[in-house]
């Protein structure tokens, strides 16, 4: 399959994209925007069917032209992550074969090279590697066999270049995924299927805002804004915008490639740069 050529637009009308950790923070914002972005169908995935329940039908109301389906399933699971393809694929039978898939579940636990535990280390490369490694396998031969033109985008973060030493773990799950989507982008590209990652900053997620709130206070998110180059850390439609690109045809020659969206950086630089600049 050879890319169309690139659009001027970041819509994704027709398109079937499944978003694993979709019910929730990151994942959802991304499901809202693309279904605002004329997605023909939506596949939310993750291990909490309360929480699925409520959001298809909240969905219903929202955007009745896009149909959403839930899977449930424990990604730290093997065999219920190799489940989902099919299961997705089954929901959207209806509309279309799947053309696009978002790889947003992911976890983190503190702990540096002294301190974190064999379980803990375990459970985060379980998901934030194997997890997507499974999804991404199932939802790529199943694009094979439907002969789609595809995109994959997986959710990274700019601790893969490094990261802070109380996340040694979490940084090292995600420097795997960026290795991981780049070693992908070149088998499966002569199959007409992209995959490209998002290495993200600081983004005020829900649960990041819980975080931080019982931490720094209700003001957090004020303060951490000042301290940015651009004004503001990210938004999760920030991140979701770029998500769109990556899926939609207007991003169609782009294979393999790592997005930094980090606004607190000067790429190459660091945010202290703002206030060095303002004499502080």
């Amino acid at each position: 399959m050879i890319p169309p050529l690139a659009a001027n637009s970041l819509a994704v009308d027709g398109r079937v994209i499944v978003i694993t950790g979709g019910t929730q923070g990151l994942g959802l914002a991304i499901a809202r925007y693309l279904a605002g972005q004329n997605a023909a169908g939506l596949v939310l995935v993750s291990r909490s069917q309360a929480k699925g329940d409520a959001v298809i039908e909240e969905f219903k109301k929202e955007f009745p032209n896009c149909k959403v389906a839930f899977v449930c399933a424990d990604l730290s699971k093997a065999e219920e992550a190799m489940s989902v393809a099919e299961k997705a694929a089954a929901a959207m039978s209806d509309v279309a074969p799947i053309t696009g898939l978002v790889n947003a579940a992911a976890t983190t636990q503190r702990g540096n090279l002294l301190d974190t535990t064999v379980e803990s280390f375990d459970w985060q490369m379980t998901l934030n590697v194997r997890a997507p490694f499974l999804v991404t396998q199932g939802i790529a031969k199943h694009m094979i066999a439907n002969k789609v033109s595809g995109s994959i985008v997986n959710i990274a973060s700019n601790c893969a270049d490094g990261g802070a030493p109380f996340i040694m773990t979490y940084s090292a799950t995600k420097a795997a995924l960026v290795n991981m989507t780049k070693n992908n982008a070149a088998e499966l590209a002569p199959k007409g299927i992209r995959a490209n990652v998002l290495n993200m900053g600081w983004c005020a997620t829900e649960n990041e805002d819980k975080l931080q709130r019982s931490v720094n206070g209700d003001d957090w998110l004020e303060e951490a804004d000042k301290n940015v180059p651009l004004g503001r850390i990210l938004r999760p439609e920030d991140t979701a915008a770029s998500v769109c690109f990556l899926l939609s045809d207007a991003s169609s020659m782009m294979t393999g490639t790592v997005i930094r969206l980090h606004p607190e950086w000067a790429e190459g630089m660091i945010s202290t740069i703002a206030n060095e600049e303002e004499g502080r």
